[in-house]
């Protein structure tokens, strides 16, 4: 466990950086926003649905070139100014949304001008300072959205329906001021990974790679049918009838199964074929999709619990595979781009679940459809284990 207790700092101050980044943050707020901002405005479900679309947008345009200026300038400085970057933009989205417009092009420029605080820049660290327990360490580092996932619609949703919403941007605004000198204090003491950078490879020769064209498409589909439905989960329960309070807490469990889906999957990387974990962990949250779609509200918390495993499992396999298949020299920008596709389907799954609940005034075909996607991901990553032995030697 050298490894563990050489670069615990890092480990800490990334931990901390992903809890109070973008991913976490916003990304697990943005259900908690939908409902209040909406009904402020007397926007439809499927106008508010547009906030998370052009915002994932804005993240997906901006992740393979912030990969690419990783490469280059190193991840703790991309990490930090992009934190900072963050606090910003919270606070400008309570203080300046004022219609559609602009609540649009808020999203937008939080996303374009954040995604450095994203796993993008932590991973990058935790790959160069641990190799033969990567798995596990990714998957402790990237526990930290679990916290977020967890923690922000348990607290957040009562705090807006006594404050209002624009005190809940404030509220996040302050949690990452608070958090950047904390993570700046962890990662310069641990300093940025010693890792020859020779010109970079063109973009469209990562892309044209078998590897990445074979992960962009199942990240892809997965993000569609977990990171859609996410989003769209307190709605769903607050249309069912649960309180602000009950709902929080079943959407706060989300939370807890990214945290256990996240320990799974670095213990079950570092000893099974990554192509398995990555099936298997979609395949679960389709049966359970479908179950939630089949069954009822009734069965909310164990549709929750499947979708926070595959939520938890899906970065660090992202970040896994891209350290198995690609040299360390283009890590940023072939992880940026694959994570550029994740993040496209982040933003088309709220906006397909939102413009099926207003076509059928109900969230079953929306819950179908995002089955599916994680049905057809399961299938494809069977694929990944031919791709890393050929590729790169590596069994799994």
């Amino acid at each position: 466990m050298s490894e563990f207790r050489r670069s615990w700092q890092l480990l800490l101050g990334s931990f901390i950086g992903i809890a109070t980044g973008v991913s976490s943050l916003y990304f697990y707020s943005l259900g908690v926003f939908l409902k209040p901002v909406a009904a402020e405005f007397g926007w439809s479900r499927g106008a508010a649905s547009l906030g998370p679309l052009v915002g994932t947008l804005g993240a997906a345009i901006a992740a393979a070139p912030t990969g690419r200026l990783m490469d280059r300038i190193g991840p703790v400085r991309t990490a930090l100014v992009a934190m900072a970057l963050l606090a910003l933009s919270f606070a400008a989205l309570g203080v300046m949304t004022k219609g559609l417009a602009a609540f649009l092009a808020l999203s937008f420029f939080l996303s374009l001008i954040t995604i450095g605080s994203t796993p993008l820049s932590y991973t990058r660290l935790i790959v160069g300072a641990f190799d033969r327990h990567r798995g596990i360490a990714l998957g402790v580092t990237l526990a930290a959205t679990g916290v977020g996932a967890a923690l922000i619609p348990t607290l957040l949703s009562p705090y807006i329906s006594v404050h209002g919403w624009r005190a809940g941007y404030m509220l996040l605004a302050s949690v990452v001021v608070i958090a950047i000198p904390i993570v700046a204090v962890l990662l310069r003491q641990h300093g940025e990974p010693q890792i020859a950078r020779p010109a970079l490879l063109p973009l469209s020769t990562v892309i044209e790679q078998p590897a990445f064209q074979l992960l962009g498409i199942v990240f892809l589909l997965a993000a569609i049918g977990v990171l859609g439905t996410v989003v769209h989960f307190p709605a769903l329960l607050s249309d069912a009838g649960l309180s602000p309070q009950h709902a929080g807490t079943i959407v706060g469990s989300i939370g807890v199964s990214v945290i256990v889906g996240r320990g799974i999957a670095g213990l079950l990387l570092d000893r099974v074929p990554a192509a398995y974990v990555a099936a298997s962990f979609f395949a679960v949250s389709a049966g359970g999709l479908l179950l939630l779609a089949v069954g009822g509200v009734q069965f909310a918390l164990p549709g929750a619990l499947v979708l926070g495993l595959s939520a938890g499992a899906e970065i660090d396999l992202v970040a896994f595979l891209v350290s198995r298949l690609f040299q360390p020299s283009v890590y940023g920008t072939a992880y940026g781009g694959i994570y550029a596709l994740f993040l496209l389907g982040g933003a088309l799954g709220p906006a397909i679940m939102g413009t099926l609940f207003d076509l059928t005034g109900s969230y079953r075909l929306p819950l179908l459809v995002a089955s599916l996607c994680l049905a057809a991901a399961a299938t494809l990553s069977l694929r990944i284990t031919r791709l890393l032995i050929h590729e790169a030697g590596f069994r799994g």
